[in-house]
């Protein structure tokens, strides 16, 4: 898709995101609307389902293809793809299926979402303990926080791409360089930058993501990453009839493991979300993820500077390497809440958040179906403060 073409027809855009037509969209880092042809794929595949039945054969290639798609997405290998209903999930399975023993420790951030801290909470029961890198304003994670938390019993770092209060993005090529070096295990949250910004797995061993947001993909469904050097290490937390080769042999119990990430799928997977998220991630690398990148970083520097002529406090950072497709703010003087209510009223839809440090602050995440016209008018329901 071509976004200057898109941007310059606006029929064009109702037709490609029909949420246009009501609302003006401001919260992909919270649960995206469909794209058209997302709905369509899936409404498309339920009524052949009704016509013909759900056969496997019906829908084995664009199950390949969504494997290998998203395995591009990240610079992965389409075998080293799983199918999961949830980013817990993905994190859950690798939480869960890693042979743990009594006084290893995992590290995560303070003010990282739950996902991506109950699933390491959990393994105390195993003598597993969980250290959290102290909790910074910005939501950021550096290399000097690594070096004061981990140590020799550390045995994977869980942390996620981008924060989804403050929308830092941390360098995730060098945190996962700096841990293979002391032999510590990296797995990656990448829910809030898949399908924003490039997040590449060169040095990442775990990631996993759902694809209601940024991807604009169904709710329930996404995929996990393992690096195929990993498949004998984290064992299938979840076990059943599609785990393992030669699985239509249906009385041959022989629990041999697929030797791909196949291997961590236990049954029949939710066709219609599968359907639509290969819909969805078609859309995206045909946009280009570095084009829309391109795209959120022009529209947040628009946002930025009004907010910060109007005497907001950004709680985000606004440009640079750090920055994402998520901007924050809040103010002392102004009543966060009542302006949220006050902007949906108004068509306008965006997250309310609490902060990092504990306040009430309004997470703006345009996409790059976003016109500047938008972005304006959004900003001129913003008042200034006095």
């Amino acid at each position: 898709m071509d976004i200057e073409r898109l941007l310059q027809s606006p029929a064009l855009r109702r037709k490609e995101f029909p949420i246009t037509s009501s609302r003006v969209f401001l919260a992909h880092a919270a649960t995206s609307p469909l794209p058209a042809r997302v709905s369509s794929a899936i409404q498309k595949y339920s009524r052949g389902s009704s016509a013909r039945g759900q056969w496997e054969y019906l829908h084995a290639s664009t199950e390949r293809e969504t494997r290998r798609s998203a395995a591009a997405m990240i610079g992965a290998n389409e075998d080293e793809i799983a199918f999961m209903s949830s980013t817990s999930m993905g994190l859950s399975m690798v939480a869960n299926g890693l042979s743990w023993r009594s006084g290893d420790n995992v590290v995560v951030a303070d003010g990282d979402f739950p996902s991506n801290i109950y699933p390491w909470m959990d393994l105390r029961r195993r003598g597993v303990e969980t250290r959290f890198i102290p909790r910074r304003m910005d939501g950021g994670v550096g290399l000097e926080d690594l070096e004061k938390t981990v140590d020799e019993r550390t045995r994977l770092v869980s942390l996620s791409s981008v924060n989804f209060v403050t929308g830092f993005h941390i360098d995730v090529d060098s945190v996962g360089q700096y841990l293979h070096d002391r032999g510590v295990l990296f797995c990656v949250d990448g829910i809030q930058s898949l399908g924003a910004m490039r997040t590449d797995v060169r040095h990442v061993d775990f990631l996993a993501s759902g694809s209601h947001k940024w991807i604009m993909g169904p709710l329930g469904v996404g995929f996990l990453y393992v690096r195929k050097d990993h498949f004998a290490e984290v064992h299938p937390a979840l076990v059943g009839w599609k785990s393992v080769r030669g699985n239509k042999a249906y009385l041959d119990y022989r629990l041999e493991f697929q030797e791909s990430a196949q291997r961590y799928e236990p049954s029949a997977a939710t066709i219609l979300a599968i359907v639509g998220l290969h819909a969805a991630l078609g859309l995206l690398l045909e946009t280009g993820v570095d084009r829309i990148s391109a795209r959120l970083g022009a529209l947040r520097t628009i946002i930025c500077d009004d907010l910060r002529l109007k005497g907001y406090e950004l709680m985000s950072p606004a440009n640079g390497p750090t920055a994402s497709g998520i901007t924050s703010f809040t103010a002392d003087r102004i009543d966060i809440e009542q302006l949220r209510q006050d902007l949906d009223g108004a068509g306008y839809v965006v997250s309310l958040r609490d902060s990092l440090d504990g306040r009430k602050c309004i997470r703006i995440a345009p996409h790059f179906y976003n016109t500047e016209d938008e972005i304006r008018a959004f900003l001129d329901r913003v008042p200034f403060l006095t």
